[in-house]
């Protein structure tokens, strides 16, 4: 069976046409570089102040009260989220109100927050709440929370069916301790 001279030809133009633009090998321009970011960043850590007595690690800083747990100045029930934020655990809470407007991308502060000061130690977890945005969370966990069989999945269930439902009804520090208890109940 013989070939169509059309196939041929083409098949002649198609090597030449290679041949003459070097086979794609030419080297390719470079990318051009990735945007700016103009969204706002979090704000750095506020400067050390002159403070004659600096705590110590064997001394702990005084919290208001004793051994009172600093509580997040939330609307809702702030006396369960103490009550919360006392129990013993093996997991360590560290809770950040965010300044950021309600247009920014939460996980993008989330994301620049950890780069710029590190991700949650082992055994803690990192609740930051967006006041402006309705008091959206996001959330980073150290590598032993895994370990304690909490994963994903089941944080952002708990996340979901713990503070969302009471945040929306105007209580997030209630919504906070109840997924305090809720992590604390899954750890034990």
């Amino acid at each position: 069976m013989r070939r169509p001279v059309w196939l041929t030809a083409a098949a002649i133009v198609l090597s030449a046409a290679l041949l003459v633009s070097g086979c794609g090998s030419a080297q390719q321009p470079a990318p051009d570089p990735p945007p700016t970011q103009t969204e706002p960043q979090p704000s750095p850590p506020p400067p050390p102040t002159d403070n004659p007595n600096p705590p110590t690690a064997e001394t702990p800083p005084e919290t208001p009260g004793g051994n009172e747990p600093e509580v997040p100045d939330l609307p809702g029930d702030k006396e369960a989220l103490r009550t919360a934020l006392k129990a013993e655990t093996p997991i360590t809470y560290t809770i950040v109100i965010a300044d950021a407007p309600r247009e920014m991308d939460k996980t993008a502060y989330l994301d620049q927050m950890l780069a710029e000061q590190g991700y949650p130690g082992k055994n803690e977890i990192l609740l930051v709440i967006f006041p402006a945005d309705n008091y959206n969370i996001r959330f980073a966990m150290g590598a032993l929370v895994f370990d304690r069989k909490i994963s994903l999945q089941q944080m952002l269930e708990m996340v979901q069916n713990q503070y969302l439902a009471r945040s929306r009804r105007g209580d997030p520090a209630g919504g906070l301790a109840d997924l305090i208890n809720a992590i604390n109940e899954k750890v034990k």
